[in-house]
């Protein structure tokens, strides 16, 4: 019989254990990563949600999306600094998933910012109806994603439904941007208006399709691992 003063502790390791130990992954610290990039993903879509409804806080728009996606670039170098240290990956995800859902989580932010950056660099002084509605969209999607992510250790193939509600709210925003695109051409007054919003309303579309782009790559990802 075990002794019960031995229940609960970790048997001792010898040398080559603790060695083989500091290169195996830490399965949950990418996944932790996930989790923290996705959430820098919406807070990056409801700064852009916010100053889409009261213009006046765009430069604090501005500084509020530096600082996030400059945190997402430092969880995306910490990734990637893992990757090329981890001699064995994850049992659900192998390197090349990784870094690519990472890129691609990153990516939702990058878009993102990119679209605050065109206001103050287009000098726009009032934001569309569309807007809006197309950034209200990014932020829910954002946030299907997120918990997509914080469920990644439960998915199974054929069951995630994060990755449906995705879908759907691309397609919202794929019908929002045609119809942008339409009201834009007809009644813009003024051509370098056209060319601004035409910019801006891609730009918030493939934050959208970034959103989606990530979690049909974790369906991928489970299939393969099914």
């Amino acid at each position: 019989m075990a002794d019960p003063r031995s229940l609960g502790r970790r048997p001792m390791m010898n040398g080559f254990q603790r060695m083989l130990a500091a290169f195996m992954p830490k399965e949950e610290d990418f996944f932790v990563m996930f989790q923290l990039l996705s959430d820098h993903a919406v807070r990056a879509a409801t700064v852009l949600e916010e100053v889409a409804t009261d213009f006046g806080r765009l430069q604090w728009a501005v500084t509020e999306i530096d600082k996030i996606e400059h945190e997402g670039d430092e969880v995306v170098h910490e990734i990637v600094a893992r990757l090329n240290t981890t001699f064995v990956t994850p049992l659900l995800m192998d390197r090349e998933d990784i870094y690519r859902l990472a890129e691609r989580l990153d990516d939702v932010t990058d878009h993102t910012k990119g679209v605050i950056d065109r206001f103050k660099t287009y000098a726009v002084t009032t934001p569309t109806p569309h807007c809006l509605k197309i950034a209200t969209l990014l932020r829910q999607a954002t946030e299907v994603l997120r918990d997509n992510m914080h469920a990644l250790h439960e998915l199974k193939p054929g069951c995630n439904p994060f990755c449906a509600s995705i879908n759907d709210l691309e397609n919202q925003g794929d019908v929002l941007h045609k119809e942008a695109l339409g009201a834009l051409f007809r009644e813009a007054p003024d051509a370098r208006d056209i060319i601004k919003w035409k910019d801006i309303y891609e730009m918030m579309e493939e934050a959208l399709d970034q959103c989606e782009d990530a979690a049909n790559l974790v369906n991928s990802v489970v299939v393969k691992n099914a």
